[in-house]
Parts: structure tokens; sequence; C-alpha cells
């Protein structure tokens, strides 16, 4: 768009609104959950859960969040990703490190990728019966993103074949200096997943660890969102 200042000289300046579109763009690239899609780290509730624990523990974590945005290439420097992790379902890890893959778009105009740990190894199961394209392809497109948030690591069927495929993924990024976001529905051990002990050295080498309450606040969530809508219709 052209701008013209008190001197009545004329400049382009790039509109708002192609700026919002790149972002939105990007974000779609990212396969950002559209329930997240318009996420904030400032927004994440900590007053919804009801003990006064988990509080504790959400405020905590979410100044762990904001540090880790507002600090994002010092961690970036000390090769520092995230991992959140809760022993409970629907405590807040997805939305919590959505809202930070969402700001570091924003903020620092990175490429991110979000996917749950069962399709990312869907993903690469799929190439074997597609002449199109190889699991290299697909395995590469986890390594080379700048931000990968894999959702629900842990919480899929563990043989030799996915451990392997993981920490192939794991080195990869380490190799390339890749920062590395990873959710779990349970405690950062993961020895007990996979046994052959190369996944929790590398997890524990790349990961700062980040507790989230042991309460799940989705339930919490969807009351308040329907106690809204009844708010709405019963007001005409």
């Amino acid at each position: 768009m052209f701008i013209q200042d008190d001197n009545g000289t004329c400049y382009m300046r790039e509109c708002r609104c192609r700026y919002d579109r790149q972002i939105t763009n990007k974000l779609k690239s990212a396969k950002v959950p559209l329930d997240f899609i318009d996420a904030t780290v400032s927004s994440f509730k900590t007053d919804i859960y009801k003990m006064q624990e988990s509080q504790e523990r959400a405020k905590t974590a979410k100044e762990v969040a904001i540090k880790y945005v507002n600090n994002y290439r010092e961690f970036k420097d000390l090769g520092k990703g995230l991992y959140l992790f809760s022993e409970t379902k629907g405590s807040g890890k997805t939305r919590l490190a959505v809202s930070i893959l969402n700001a570091l778009i924003k903020k620092y105009d990175i490429r991110g990728l979000y996917i749950s740990s069962t399709d990312l190894l869907h993903e690469i199961k799929k190439t074997f019966d597609d002449s199109n394209h190889s699991a290299y392809e697909i395995i590469q497109q986890f390594t080379e993103a700048q931000l990968l948030v894999i959702d629900d690591f842990g919480v899929e069927k563990t043989t030799d074949w996915s451990e392997e495929m993981f920490t192939k993924i794991l080195d990869d990024r380490m190799i390339r200096g890749r920062r590395l976001l990873l959710l779990t529905l349970k405690s950062i051990n993961c020895q007990k997943k996979y046994r052959a002990g190369r996944i929790e050295s590398r997890v524990e080498k790349m990961t700062f660890p980040v507790p989230l309450p042991d309460e799940s606040v989705r339930s919490y969530l969807a009351q308040q969102e329907n106690e809204c809508i009844a708010e709405f219709i019963f007001s005409f």
C-alpha cells in the first residue's frame, strides 16, 4: 500500500493484511489444530484448575512457556526444547504447547509442525504402499521443521520399528540443531515404553521437563462453554 508523509513524499509500505495472511498460512502449514489456532500463552488459564497445587503447577508451566517464547533464540543456542508431561488426560498440555508454537511462528517467523505420535508413525507407514513417496521424504519433513511438536508422545503402540523411527527423527534433529517440543501423557521416564533405552537419553538431552497439573480441565472448559451458549440462547 502507498503512504504519503507530511511532506507529501509517497512511499510503499507492506500491508498489515498481507502479513496476517502469511501468518495464517504458516499456521495452516504447521497443521495447528483448529481448536487452538488462536490460542496464546497469555490466555492460558491457571485459575480454572480446582486444586491449589494444580494452579501453582499451571502458573509455573505458563511462566516457563512465556520465558521460552521471549528467549527462544537463547534456548535455540542451548539446543533445548520443552517436554510437557502429566499423568492425566485433558490437563492442558496440548493447549499450552500449541500456544507456544503459535507464538514462535508469529514472533520469529519459524517453520513449525504439529503432529500426534500416532499420526506421525501412520504417515511413515502410508509410504509402504505409495510409489510416489518414500519413507525418507516423510521423515525429512519431521527433521527439517524448525520446531516439531509431537503430541501424546509415548501413547502410541510401541514396537522395535516405532522406536527405530523415533530414534532416527531425534538423531537427525539433534545433528541439525533443530528444536523439539514433546508432549506425553505420562512422566518423562520413557524407559518402560522404549526398552532399548535410546529414546529417553535423547529426550533428556534435547528438552527441559515441564510438569503440568495431574488434573483434567477439559470438562471444566466444556461446562463453561455450554453455560455461555445457554446464556446466549435464553437472552432473547
